[in-house]
Order: C-alpha cells, then sequence, then structure tokens
C-alpha cells in the first residue's frame, strides 16, 4: 500500500498509538508527517468507531492541541489457538498484543466437529475469564499439527488427530467462531513467535525444529516463509535418511519422536515403562542405555539437520518442543552437527518455549486484525 493514501497514513498513525499510552495531535502529526486537521480527521474516524478516547489535556491547559489521545486497546480483541495432539491452547489478546486471558485443556480425539465444538467453548471461555464480549473478537488464528493446503485449507500429515485428513475446518470453524478465521502450520506459527519476540528476531534465513512427540520444521528464507505447494514444507518427519518407506509412514519421526527414543532406550536394555523425562534424568546420572538412546536420537536429528542446512542454507537453527527445548539434547546435537558442517550456523533454544504456538497464533491473528480494523502498513 502506497503511504500517499488516507488509509496508510490511518496505518502509521495507529501504529504510534500501540507504541504509546497516549499521544498529542502535535506529536502525531510529526510521527506520521501530516498537517494537524488532517491528523484531526483521522482522529475523528477513530473515534466514531469508538477505538480511541480522549484521556486529558496538558497540563490542564484548554484546546485540542493540548489533548491526549490513547487506543482503546480492548475494543477489538484477536484469538489465537495451538492445537496439539494432546492439549488444545487458546490465549485472548487486544491490539496491543497484552494477553488478556489464556487456557489449556486435553485435545478432544473424537473427530473433527468435536474439535470444533471445543475451540468454540473454549473462546466463550477466554472472553468471560477477562469480562469482555465475543462480539469483540475480529480475528481468530488456529495452529494445527498438520500440512494446511493454502489453496483450500484442507489439512494433510494430520496422525496425530484422528479424523482430521483431507478435511477443511475453516468454515466450520468460521460459523462456529464468527469473525475472520485462517488455519496455520502449528510449527510455523512457532517460529513467527520467534521472529516476533524471541531468538529469531532481526535474522532472516532461519530453521525452527520442533521435537516432542512428534518432528516437524518450519523454514524462513530471505525473510520469507517457505509454505510450498499444498502447505508441506518442512514436514520432515517424513524424511527417509536410511531408506524409502512406505508412503505416508513418518520414518525420522518414528526414530526420535518420544515412541522412538524409549524403543532405542529399551533395545539398549534400559526399563519398558520409563518415559522419555526419566530417560533424560537417568543420562544425567550417567546410565549407559539412556546415553546411547539420547545419542542415538541426537546423530540421527543431527543428520536431518544437516540436510535441511545443505538445501537452505539457514544462519540460525531455533529447536523447540518437549525434547528439542532441552538443552542437553542441543549441546549434542550442536556437537555433531559442528563436527560435519563446514559454514557458521547458530544452534538455539526456543524463547517461547511450549507456548511458541500459541504466541505465534495470537501475533498473526492480531496482525491480521490490525490489517482488517486500519489496512495493511504502508510501504515508505
Amino acid at each position: 500500500m502506497s503511504l500517499n493514501s488516507q488509509t496508510g497514513y490511518l496505518r502509521l498513525l495507529v501504529e504510534a498509538l500501540l507504541e504509546n499510552d497516549a499521544v498529542q495531535r502535535p506529536e502525531l502529526s510529526r510521527v506520521i508527517g501530516q498537517p494537524r486537521h488532517a491528523v484531526s480527521d483521522l482522529l475523528a474516524n477513530l473515534e466514531i468507531r469508538g477505538l480511541v478516547q480522549v484521556t486529558g489535556t496538558a497540563d490542564g491547559l484548554p484546546g485540542r492541541s493540548q489533548q491526549s489521545y490513547s487506543l482503546r486497546s480492548k475494543a477489538a480483541l484477536a484469538l489465537g489457538f495451538d492445537v496439539g495432539g494432546t492439549k488444545l491452547a487458546g490465549a485472548l489478546c487486544d491490539m496491543r498484543g497484552t494477553i488478556l486471558a489464556e487456557r489449556t485443556e486435553p485435545t478432544s480425539r473424537n473427530g473433527a466437529d468435536a474439535l470444533v465444538a471445543q475451540i468454540a467453548a473454549m473462546a466463550d471461555d477466554l472472553c468471560s475469564d477477562c469480562g469482555l464480549d465475543r462480539s469483540h473478537v475480529r480475528h481468530t488464528v488456529i495452529g494445527m499439527p498438520a500440512a494446511v493446503d493454502p489453496a483450500n485449507g484442507e489439512l494433510h500429515m494430520a496422525d496425530n488427530l484422528p479424523g482430521l485428513e483431507g478435511t477443511s475446518l475453516r468454515q466450520r470453524l468460521a460459523s462456529a467462531l464468527g469473525g475472520q478465521v485462517h488455519l496455520e502450520n502449528d510449527v510455523n506459527l512457532a517460529l513467527i513467535a520467534e521472529m516476533a519476540r524471541g531468538s529469531a528476531r532481526g535474522h532472516d534465513n532461519v530453521a525452527f525444529v520442533a521435537l516432542g512427540t512428534g518432528i516437524g520444521c518450519a523454514l524462513l528464507i530471505n525473510g520469507h516463509l517457505l509454505r510450498g505447494a499444498s502447505g508441506g514444507a518442512g514436514e520432515i518427519g517424513y524424511m527417509p535418511l536410511w531408506r524409502m518407506e512406505a508412503a505416508g509412514q513418518p520414518a525420522l519421526e518414528q526414530r526420535i519422536g518420544e515412541a522412538g527414543i524409549r524403543q532405542s532406550y529399551v533395545a539398549a536394555g534400559g526399563d519398558i515403562s520409563a518415559t522419555v523425562r526419566d530417560i533424560f534424568d537417568a543420562a544425567a546420572k550417567g546410565e549407559p542405555a539412556a546415553r546411547s538412546a539420547l545419542g542415538t536420537a541426537a546423530d540421527t536429528a543431527a543428520r536431518a539437520l544437516i540436510c535441511i542446512l545443505s538445501l537452505v542454507d539457514a544462519g540460525m537453527v531455533v529447536f523447540g518442543g518437549s525434547i528439542g527445548a532441552r538443552e542437553e539434547f542441543i549441546d549434542l546435537v550442536r556437537t555433531r552437527v559442528g563436527k560435519a558442517w563446514t559454514r557458521p550456523v547458530h544452534i538455539g533454544r526456543s524463547d517461547a518455549g511450549s507456548r511458541a504456538g500459541l504466541l505465534g497464533a495470537t501475533e498473526v491473528s492480531r496482525q491480521h486484525m490490525l490489517e482488517q480494523l486500519f489496512g495493511a502498513l504502508p510501504q515508505r
């Protein structure tokens, strides 16, 4: 959008209000480069819509130039959800991105209709938690543990949620929630969270690897999120590093996801009832079976990572997920990659941790809402 447009100046004015609790007309005029009468028109537009308010005057002096304006940040709300194989997390934020309410509960595994109903019920609960009406919600973004086809919203590679493969939930969710609804891959959203406020801020070439129950990857290439022809870019769980597998078999995921690490531990003589957390604890105490299982997983993860690096030349790799975010596992992978990779690459831990997907969903939802209300940020 051109800066030389009414909508462009409106969005710049809103950005100034977002960054400050209260701003006077002269300052707004200076920031957006428009005369005060034009700023007055823009503020009148926002006042009519109930989105700004006068919050006081400088030193009690009369006159419009002395009045301070502030954004009514709760007048428009955005919802974000992170749908996982075991848990559903949701959050409600205002126009500034402040989280107003947050909830987590077990994910319904009774099919698409039950999941839609659960998300709608949580949306009501989140609004109720902070005493706000759901009619103020303008946009919702939902992170899914699947590839989301950008053309039709169909879900693919959705093995962790029964009954969702090949379905399109966008219209059903829009009917249940109201307002605009957008579906996105959950790991893509985790990367967006790191780009917005985390360890990937200011970087243009990043790989985010989420490793827990399964494994997924999101790729930022030259500042652009890579999605692919059907939304499946980064689904490295299906990468066959040793031999070709049957169609639909997540070969890598089966090796280094939670189930794979436990199987490797038992094969090395470990307790069959041990959880992955138990295995990490045992490895810290020097138990050979645990150290062997984690070493094997790190070897495989490092090979997968080098495949990614050789294709996209990422300068930064961010690990997240219940396994990937553990510093001791990152150290194992970092050491192996360092011995085999020739170019500099920073390998680190997600700042957002287990909330990365949820925070990414709320941030994308907020940005969509701001664009819907005030137009896109203009190109200067």
